[in-house]
Order: C-alpha cells, then structure tokens, then sequence
C-alpha cells in the first residue's frame, strides 16, 4: 500500500527464475506487491530461497508498517476501503457468480445448437436459482461504491498518500465495472431464457383458454340440466331415482371442474415478479438497454398477458367462483383487470425505487429517472394491450 509503483506479481515470478540471489537481495522491499503468495518460496530454485525468505521479511515488514500508518491517521474505515482493492475480483462471492454465469453460457450454447428441450429447462431452472446470487453480487459492488466515495471524501493528511488514494480508487472503479458488465452478460442471459419460458407460459395459458371454453359449456350444461331435474324430480316424488342420478350428475360435474383445474397452467406472484426484474433490469442497466430490441417487445407483450390473467385468477379465487376466469370478460370486468393489473406494476415499482440506492453502483449510472420513465412506458403499453388481443 505505496505511492510508488510496485513490482507485479508475474513479473517479480520471473526476476526470481532468472535473477541471481545476490541479485535479488537488492530488490527495494517497498517495490515488492503486497501479500506475496507463501509458495512462491517453494517453487523458487534451492540457491535462491534464502535471498527470497529475507527478502519477503523485509516486504511484508515495510507494508505493515505503512497499514498501521495509514490506520492511524485516517481510521479503520478508511483502511477497509483501501483494503477492497486486493480482493476485487476474488472474492467468494464473485467467484460463485461468474462460475455459475460461464456454466450456463455453456449450457445456452449446447441448447442452441441442438435445440434439446432437457437443456432449455435446465437453463430456465439455472436461472431461476441466480436471484439470490444477483442480491449478493449488488451487495458487493454497492460495498465497492461506499469505499470509493469514502475514499474520494478522505482528506489526505500528506501528499503520498493522495497518490495512494487515487490509485485506490481507479482500481475500485475498474473493479466496479468489470462486476457491472459480468451483471450485464447476465441480464441479457436471462433476458434471452425468461423470455422462452414466458412464451412457452403464454402458449399454454391460451391452449387451456380454448380447453375451459368447451369445458365450460359442457358443465353448464350439467348444470342447467341439473336444475331441472331437481324440479322434475320434486314434482314426480321418485326420491331413490332422483338421488341416484343428481348424485352422477354432481359427480360428473366435479370431474370436469377437477379436470379444468389440473390443466390450468397457473401464474404466480413470485412468476411475476421475476419477470418483471427480468425486464427491467434489462431495460435500465446502461450496459444491456441498447442490446435489447429484439426481444423486449415480445417479452413485454407476454408479460402483460400473463399479468391480466394472474389479476382475473386472483378475482376468480377470491370470489370462490368455480368458473373458468379465462372466458372472455364484459367491458366492466376488462377495466377492473386493468386496474388490478396498473396496481401491480405500481406496488412493484414503489418497492423497487425504494431498494434502488442500495444496489446501484456509480458505474452502472442507472438513475430514478430511469426507473420512473421505464414505469410509465409500462403502464402505457399494458393500456394499449388491455384488450385482451392475442400474441402474433
């Protein structure tokens, strides 16, 4: 932690190869880099280790000396901070997330080119499994932006460590960034592979709207035949016959209305909301925003589909009606999904505005004025697709 240039770690590799040990007993210990590993001694020839041990002493001593410096005259936050930039792109977390990342990469490609389906949902499901990844990784990098403002807020008490500072501080920044668009790469992945999963959703939801139809009719007219039975059969007094056959229509009612439900292919909150990340996080982010066109209009217009539908389950569920809440609806009910449907987007933008400062970083530039112009654009267009049209 110097303000003059170290020697990098490949490059004091190789001068201890090809430097003789008196040689090596010469190098400055405060050119040395920080944290020199323990088995550069092992893997040093036998007539150098001895020259290289006293050498890594006097090292590590000088660079000791120097953090307890800096510790007393700015404090351990400060010390934290400058500390960041020797972990930047090895920490447990980072090396979790890109591992992970280069796996499903390669799982994209091998579904790509063979076009197996046993891929496609393995990669859905790797996915779907990153959104706990993706809260650490922001984490970290808004970690990373909290030490670079530190930094930049630290009068320095002498001139070297201005020095020390600034390069503190670019190192941050190039860390930031590189963690920004390794976000990027995913963003755009999951863009790509949600957006398959919510047409696949969407295809299956507008196969079962065309199943409950027929459905429908058949258990209205069980219904209706019902009915007027129960009065022909009140009317005749034949109790024992009237039973036996009110209790196969019931029974075969409730084995349509049992098999409408299993085949319903159902939208959840938490569906929904990923999606919507899914979306806007490809949709903000400064390095993926202009990478997009291709795909956000169809992953929009699913999206918007799917959310109507989720608004008219939650109706149907919380009215107890046994009818299929995917038939075509009168104007009224149209305007109220649309209203339940606007409220959604708002409740997940309030909640998503309120999280924004803690995951932005400064290299990401992502500021609430994006947020708030995405959210209008929205509302707009899920407006435009409120009548229930189909996807082309």
């Amino acid at each position: 932690m110097d303000s003059k240039p170290q020697i990098p770690l490949e490059v004091f590799r190789k001068m201890i190869e090809t430097l003789p040990p008196e040689e090596l007993a010469k190098l400055p210990p405060e050119k040395l880099p920080e944290n020199i590993p323990v088995d550069l001694v092992e893997e040093a020839p036998i007539y150098s280790r001895s020259a290289l041990e006293s050498l890594i002493l006097a090292a590590n001593s000088y660079h000791l000396q120097k953090r307890l410096e800096l510790q007393e005259r700015y404090g351990e936050e400060v010390l934290a901070a400058l500390d960041r930039t020797k972990t930047l792109y090895n920490t447990a977390t980072m090396r979790v997330f890109r591992n992970k990342l280069s796996d499903m990469q390669k799982i994209r490609a091998r579904w790509h080119q063979s076009h197996d389906e046993k891929k496609r949902d393995l990669l859905i499901d790797s996915v779907r499994h990153m959104q706990g990844q993706i809260l650490d990784v922001r984490a970290e990098n808004a970690g990373i932006t909290q030490a670079i403002r530190l930094l930049q807020s630290t009068r320095p008490q002498k001139a070297e460590d201005q020095t020390i500072f600034d390069n503190a501080i670019a190192e941050l920044k190039k860390g930031s960034e590189f963690i920004e668009h390794k976000l990027a790469e995913f963003f755009l992945l999951r863009l790509e592979v949600l957006n398959v999963e919510m047409q696949m959703r969407y295809r299956e939801v507008l196969a079962f709207e065309e199943e409950a139809a027929i459905l429908d009719q058949e258990i209205e007219s069980l219904r209706q035949k019902l009915e007027r039975s129960q009065t022909i059969w009140k009317r005749t007094f034949q109790r024992s016959k009237s039973n036996h056959e009110m209790e196969e229509l019931q029974a075969l009612i409730a084995s349509l209305v049992a098999e409408k439900q299993n085949k319903e292919a159902a939208v959840s909150e938490n569906d929904l909301t990923l999606w919507l990340d899914t979306i806007v996080d490809a949709s903000v982010h400064p390095f993926t925003r202009h990478r997009i066109d291709k795909v956000i209009g169809n992953a929009r217009r699913a999206l918007f589909y799917l959310l109507t539908k989720y608004c008219q389950l939650q109706e149907a569920s919380a009215m107890q009606i046994a009818r299929n809440p995917f038939l075509q609806v009168d104007a009224k009910a149209a305007i109220r999904y649309l209203l339940m449907s606007e409220q959604f987007i708002l409740d997940y933008f309030a909640k998503r505005k309120s999280r924004n400062a803690a995951w932005i970083s400064d290299a990401a530039q992502v500021k609430m004025e994006d947020l708030e112009r995405l959210e209008q654009d929205i509302l707009s267009e899920l407006k435009k697709s409120s009548r229930f049209q189909r996807l082309k």
